[in-house]
C-alpha cells in the first residue's frame, strides 16, 4: 500500500471521527415514537404543467417498535400529465405508514408520511429532482397537513415480504410465493408436480369407467369427473400443473376407449368376413 493511499484512508476515518453523523446521513428524518401520530412534509412538488420536471423518491425503513420490520418502502411520486404514485417495497417493511397528497393554497401539491399506527419507528429519506436539475435530499418536518386531500389510487409495482412471497401490480399475494395482477409472458416455463403423473392409466391394475358411467355423471354435474367446474375455476383460478395432469390423464383414457372401440370394430369386422363366406359356400 503507497503512502498516498494511506493518507487518504487516514483522512477518511478522520472524517468520521469528527463528523458522528455522517454514518446517520443516508437518512433525512428518523423517528421513534409512542402513542402520538406524526405527519411528516416529505417535498412539495409544482402545479401539473408541462414545465413541471420535478419528481420525489421517498424512502421509508422499518416500520413498528415492536416488531422486526427491516423493510423498504419506496414511493415515486410525480406530477406531470397527473399526479402519480407509485410504491416498491423490499423486505419484511409494515403497514404502520401511509403516504398522503394535499393540495396547498399556492398551488403546490404537498406529500406527506403519515404513520397509522402507535409506537412506529421508521426512518425518512427524501430526495427531489427539481426543475433546472436541482436534484438534493429534502428537509423533513413534522407538521399536520393542510390543503385538500387529493391522494391518487396508490400503484403496487413489485412487493416483497419477510416470507419470500412477491406481488406485482398488487398488495395480495393470496397465499401464493408470486403474484401478478395483469397477464405475464415468457419464452419458457416449467412446473414441476410433487403427485404422481397419470401414466398409470396404462397398468393393467388401472379400472377404467365405463362410458355410460362417464355419461351419468355429465349428465350430473355438467363436466368431465375430477376436472374442476366452471364456478371452481371462476372462484378459485386454475392450476396449470395440475390441469395439465388432469387433460393427460383424460387423454390416456380416451386413448383407451378408443383402442377398445377399434378392438371390437375389428372383432365385429372378422364376423362379417365369416358370415360372408358362409353365404357364399351356401350359393347365397
Amino acid at each position: 500500500m503507497n503512502k498516498i493511499h494511506i493518507f487518504k484512508v487516514v483522512i477518511f476515518l478522520l472524517g468520521l471521527i469528527m463528523v458522528p453523523g455522517l454514518v446517520h446521513a443516508q437518512y433525512s428524518y428518523e423517528y421513534v415514537g409512542g402513542t402520538a401520530r406524526v405527519s411528516l412534509l416529505v417535498g412539495s412538488l409544482p402545479p401539473d404543467n408541462d414545465s413541471n420536471a420535478a419528481k420525489l423518491q421517498i424512502d421509508v425503513f422499518g416500520g413498528g417498535w415492536g416488531s422486526n420490520n427491516t423493510g423498504v418502502t419506496t414511493y415515486y411520486v410525480g406530477n406531470r400529465g397527473g399526479l402519480i404514485i407509485h410504491q416498491v417495497t423490499n423486505g419484511n417493511a409494515t403497514s404502520s405508514f401511509t403516504i398522503k397528497a394535499y393540495s396547498n393554497p399556492n398551488g403546490n401539491t404537498d406529500i406527506y408520511i403519515i404513520n397509522t399506527q402507535d409506537w412506529p419507528a421508521f426512518s425518512v429519506k427524501s430526495c427531489k429532482l427539481g426543475n433546472g436539475g436541482q436534484s438534493q435530499l429534502q428537509t423533513i418536518t413534522s407538521q399536520t397537513p393542510t390543503g385538500t386531500d387529493i391522494t391518487p389510487a396508490i400503484l403496487p409495482v413489485l412487493i416483497t415480504d419477510a416470507n419470500g412471497n412477491v406481488a406485482i401490480n398488487t398488495n395480495d399475494t393470496k397465499g401464493y410465493k408470486f403474484a401478478v395482477n395483469g397477464s405475464a409472458v415468457a419464452t419458457s416455463v416449467t412446473v414441476k408436480l410433487n403427485n404422481v403423473w397419470p401414466d398409470y392409466v396404462f397398468k393393467p391394475s388401472y379400472q377404467l369407467p365405463s362410458l355410460s358411467e362417464v355419461k351419468t355423471y355429465i349428465d350430473q354435474n355438467q363436466h368431465l369427473p375430477e376436472i374442476p367446474s366452471e364456478q371452481e375455476i371462476a372462484k378459485d383460478g386454475q392450476n396449470l400443473g395440475e390441469m395439465n395432469k388432469l387433460l393427460l390423464k383424460k387423454v390416456e383414457e380416451l386413448t383407451l376407449y378408443l383402442i377398445e372401440k377399434d378392438r371390437k370394430e375389428k372383432e365385429l369386422e372378422g364376423r362379417l368376413q365369416t358370415l360372408e363366406q358362409q353365404l357364399k359356400s351356401n350359393g347365397r
